[in-house]
C-alpha cells in the first residue's frame, strides 16, 4: 500500500490556499516529498480566476476593490469562482512517475474525483462524476474541480462546497447591465447546489467531512495518507510564490503581455488598414476568447487568446498565438495551421478541439469596427 501525506492545512490567508499547491507541486517535482493531500479553506471571500483568463475582461475590478475582495490569478485553468471559508479544499500533488495514477487529464479527474463522490455518498448527498471535471447532485454542481502540470507533478484542486454567496459572485462579474446580472443569479442558483442545501439542518460540520474524505481517498486510491507538515523548503517556496502572485505582472498578466489587444469595446478600428476584434466561442471544455488585430487583407496581425479552458502544458497558448500571426482568416489555413501545431507540441486540451479555436476566430471575419 503507497503512503501518501496528507496536510491538513486548516485555515489560510486566500492567496496561501492557493501557492501552497503550487510550492507542494514544486517540491513533488524535485523529489522532496511524496504524493500529497491538502485540505484547507480560506479566511476571507476571494476571487479565484484561471491561469489563461484575462482578468478585466472577466471581473469588475472596481466592483471588487470597493468591496475589499482580493483577486488572486491560479496556476492551473479554469474560469472564476468566488472561494470562501463555506467551502472545503481538497489539493491532489501527485508526481507524473507515480504508475497508479493516470498521465491523461481525463483519467486523472476520473480517478482522483472518485473519493470524492464517494465521499459525499456517506454524508448523505447522491451526488455523481460528470465529466470533465464536475461533480453533480440531481444535474447541479456541488463540487468544481481544475488540474494542472506543475513541472513533474500533477495538480487537481477542487471544493466541497457547502454553502455559496450567488449574488456576491455574480456582482463580481464584469456584465453589460443589472438586468443581465439578475439573469445569471438566477442561472447560477439553477446550475449550483451546496451541501446545506441538500441536507439542510442534518448538515454536517468541517471535520466530520474532512475525515469522509481522508477515508474515501485512503479507500480509492488504496493508500495510507499519514499526518504530516510542510518541509522548511515548501514554506520558503509559499513565501516567494505570495510575493510573485501579488504582483500586478502575475495578476494582469495577459494585460501587460499584449496591452493592444485587451480594450472594452468588442471592436475598434485603429486605422485605416487595421481593426481589433473580440470573439468568444462557448466549447465543452469552457470559453475560449480571441482578441485579434485584422489588417485590411484579413490577415491576423496579432492574436491574444485567453478563457476558462485548460491547456497543458500552460505555456503553449503564448506558441500556438505566434503560430497564427499572419494567417489568413480562412477557414482550411486556420484548421491546418492549428492541426499541425497540436501534432507537433502534443498539447492537451480537455473538452476543447482544434476546430473550437478555429470556430473562435472565424467569427471574428464577420465582426465590423
Amino acid at each position: 500500500m503507497d503512503q501518501w501525506r496528507l496536510v491538513d492545512a486548516g485555515m489560510l490567508s486566500g492567496l496561501t490556499t492557493q501557492t501552497i499547491y503550487n510550492a507542494v507541486a514544486l517540491a513533488r517535482s524535485e523529489g522532496i516529498v511524496p504524493d500529497t493531500l491538502i485540505l484547507c479553506y480560506p479566511k476571507n471571500p476571494f476571487i479565484c480566476i484561471g491561469y489563461h483568463q484575462v482578468l478585466n475582461l472577466e471581473l469588475d475590478v472596481d466592483f471588487c476593490n470597493s468591496r475589499g475582495i482580493p483577486i488572486i490569478r491560479r496556476c492551473i485553468g479554469g474560469g472564476t469562482v468566488l472561494l470562501d471559508k463555506n467551502q472545503l479544499f481538497y489539493q491532489v500533488i501527485v508526481g507524473r512517475d507515480n504508475p497508479n495514477i493516470p498521465l491523461s487529464v481525463r483519467g486523472l479527474f476520473e480517478t482522483l474525483l472518485k473519493p470524492v463522490v464517494y465521499a459525499f455518498k456517506n454524508l448523505g448527498i447522491d451526488a455523481e462524476y460528470k465529466p470533465i471535471n464536475d461533480i453533480e447532485v440531481n444535474g447541479k454542481k456541488i463540487s468544481g474541480n481544475g488540474a494542472g502540470l506543475v513541472e513533474k507533478a500533477n495538480v487537481l484542486t477542487g471544493n466541497m462546497i457547502f454553502n455559496f454567496d450567488y449574488d456576491t459572485m455574480v456582482s463580481c462579474f464584469n456584465v453589460p447591465s443589472e438586468k443581465f446580472k439578475n439573469k445569471i443569479t438566477t442561472s447560477l442558483r439553477e446550475r449550483i447546489t451546496t451541501i446545506k442545501g441538500e441536507l439542510g439542518d442534518k448538515t454536517p460540520n468541517m471535520e466530520v467531512v474532512k475525515k469522509e474524505l481522508i477515508s474515501s481517498f485512503e479507500k480509492f486510491l488504496d493508500i495510507q495518507l499519514r499526518s504530516s507538515k510542510l518541509t522548511r523548503v515548501e514554506e520558503e517556496l509559499i513565501k516567494e510564490l505570495n510575493e510573485q502572485y501579488k504582483s500586478d505582472d502575475w495578476l494582469f498578466m495577459h494585460e501587460h503581455r499584449k496591452p493592444d489587444l485587451v480594450s472594452p469595446s468588442k471592436t475598434l478600428k485603429i486605422s485605416a488598414r487595421s481593426r481589433i476584434v473580440e470573439t468568444a466561442f462557448k466549447a465543452p471544455g469552457g470559453l475560449i476568447r480571441a482578441t485579434l488585430e485584422i489588417d485590411d487583407l484579413e490577415k491576423i496581425v496579432d492574436i491574444l487568446l485567453s478563457g476558462d479552458f485548460w491547456m497543458y502544458p500552460k505555456e503553449a497558448l503564448k506558441e500556438l498565438e505566434n503560430t497564427l500571426i499572419g494567417c489568413k482568416i480562412n477557414e482550411k489555413e486556420i484548421l491546418t495551421t492549428i492541426h499541425d501545431f497540436y501534432k507537433a507540441t502534443n498539447i492537451k486540451t480537455p473538452g476543447i478541439l482544434p476546430e473550437h479555436f478555429v470556430k473562435t476566430i472565424l467569427s471574428a471575419k464577420n465582426a465590423k469596427a
